[in-house]
């Protein structure tokens, strides 16, 4: 009601005034519970404040204009897709927040003022530079440059993840990982994914069948760098509609993953089993062939081959499909300590679990995607395609393998411990303050972050001149005065002067103090 009001009042008598009704529903509602801040909202301080807000504008009463809004579909229409966006974009769980940029934060004003400060600085910073020019929509170019399209926290949170080294799973002979076969979005079976999903669903759980769903649709909707591998799992009295469930997806998946309408027919075998045969007892043998022929009915509409369906199902073995739960099972109480009841999503070796059913949507499976590919596997898979394949047969370089290397190498990289006080370099910029000794060939790489203007980093260039002789590494220096010369865009004009060969001693191991000459560009004046 308040968003149908407010679009009503910002359409007929402008924004300043709709915001005005918004302050006069939070007024209503504070003075109605003795100014408590968490006072509960009712539908007549909406009314009041609607009737309050417009009565000086218009000549008709208020309150049949309240009438004919509480009936406009147009209005509705619009309220369900604002509300809709907010729940894509995953902020329906904040309640109330703010964006500036972009950048969430939260809605309190001390937050708001760190927030403009910030933003502020960082404009500031590259209208200097000159990214930002006068015909430049900043908010596109921010979002372009680190946007989102879905956000959620878990994701996005600087806290180390937790990996999961898939290498053992993938390379072992009995391992479940080699009994998978991946969905793939449409018309990109045969092509190299470097980001790969597996999905552990617990087919016996509401919640399960959800994230089933928005899998489906992740794949639906189009994901051109991404697989995604289904782990079925189960309790111990599974029925014989989950186990023919279960049969259906390993009989598409293995054989008609290539289909055009593979994707639709999965996702409505979803639908027709969630609403007529979950959690349903099977005792008769007619009602199985019930489920089998409305399988095949499906398969029909969506140009699948029925016949599979038809001949295999009747006499499916219940066995062989619990003891592939079995192995499920036992895969995810090595890697999370449970062996059923779970639903978890594995990106890249990377755990995201619980996840939240009710929230997750296909936007997060999107956001996983973008995360892990552009800035972490992208250079990965740059490495791979580089890799000269000698004495291999080409026909076993299927781009199922190399997607499975990719994933083996990330997840086990990723599992590596790192130091508390080591850092990552890739964001220093190094367009302006910097000395590169690239080595291509060289296995190490040296990054040096130095205060030119501080006696310690005087002698340590004497030292990367040695190191850069003897061991030929790959260098970059980046300068980072701390002084406060820091605060001021200046400091990336800063040039620094490589020590020459006279400032080692030649008759013994002795340095003469190489020094740093620090140049300025001459830049105008404000």
């Amino acid at each position: 009601m308040i968003i149908r009001l407010f679009c009503y009042i910002k359409e007929n008598h402008g924004i300043q005034l709709a915001y005005e009704f918004l302050s006069n529903v939070n007024k209503l509602r504070m003075e109605s519970d003795d100014h408590v801040d968490d006072a509960h909202l009712e539908l007549h301080h909406v009314e009041r404040a609607f009737v309050e807000s417009i009565l000086p504008k218009v000549k008709s009463p208020p309150q049949e204009i309240l009438q004919k809004l509480e009936k406009e579909q147009e209005l509705q229409k619009l309220s369900q897709e604002s509300s809709m966006l907010v729940f894509k974009l995953g902020l329906s769980k904040l309640h109330c927040s703010l964006l500036m940029n972009g950048l969430v934060t939260d809605p309190i004003e001390e937050a708001f003022l760190n927030a403009l400060n910030v933003e502020t600085q960082r404009i500031q910073e590259q209208v200097y530079f000159r990214p930002i020019k006068s015909h430049i929509d900043v908010l596109a170019k921010f979002l372009s440059e680190a946007g989102i399209q879905h956000y959620n926290p878990r994701i996005i949170s600087d806290d180390r993840p937790r990996f999961i080294s898939l290498s053992t799973f993938i390379f072992g002979e009995a391992s479940i990982m080699n009994e998978i076969d991946y969905l793939h979005a449409p018309e990109t079976n045969d092509d190299l994914k470097p980001v790969t999903h597996l999905i552990a669903v617990d087919i016996t759980s509401g919640n399960g069948l959800k994230l089933l769903h928005q899998v489906l649709n992740y794949l639906i909707e189009g994901s051109k760098d991404a697989r995604v591998g289904l782990l079925f799992n189960a309790n111990k009295s599974t029925d014989s509609f989950s186990l023919l469930f279960a049969k259906v997806f390993e009989i598409t998946s293995s054989s008609y993953s290539h289909k055009k309408n593979v994707l639709e027919f999965l996702d409505q075998l979803c639908s027709l089993y969630q609403q007529n045969y979950f959690l349903t007892s099977a005792v008769e043998v007619d009602s199985a062939q019930a489920f089998v022929d409305k399988i095949c009915e499906l398969a029909e509409a969506d140009g699948m081959p029925s016949k599979c369906y038809r001949s295999v199902l009747p006499e499916f073995s219940a066995e062989k499909v619990r003891r592939r739960l079995s192995k499920v099972e036992n895969f995810l109480y090595q890697v999370l300590g449970s062996e059923y009841g779970f639903n978890v999503v594995f990106t890249n070796g990377k755990v995201t679990h619980p996840v939240d059913e009710s929230s997750f949507l296909s936007a997060d499976l999107y956001l996983l995607e973008s995360i892990e590919f552009k800035l972490k596997t992208k250079h990965i898979v740059e490495i791979i395609e580089e890799v000269k394949w000698q004495d291999v047969d080409h026909d076993m370089l299927t781009s199922n393998l190399i997607s499975d290397i990719i994933m083996a190498l990330f997840s086990s990289i990723a599992v590596g411990e790192r130091a508390s006080e080591s850092a990552r370099f890739e964001i220093l910029n190094d367009q302006h303050s910097a000395i590169i000794l690239p080595n291509e060939n060289s296995s190490i790489h040296i990054d040096a972050v130095l205060d030119p203007l501080s006696p310690t980093s005087q002698k340590v260039p004497g030292i990367l001149r040695v190191l850069w002789k003897y061991v030929q590494p790959s260098m970059r220096i980046v300068l980072n005065p701390l002084s406060p010369l820091a605060d001021l865009p200046l400091k990336n004009y800063y040039r620094y002067k490589v020590p020459s060969m006279d400032d080692f001693s030649g008759a013994d191991s002795s340095v003469n103090d190489p020094k740093a000459f620090l140049l300025t560009c001459h830049c105008p004046r404000h």
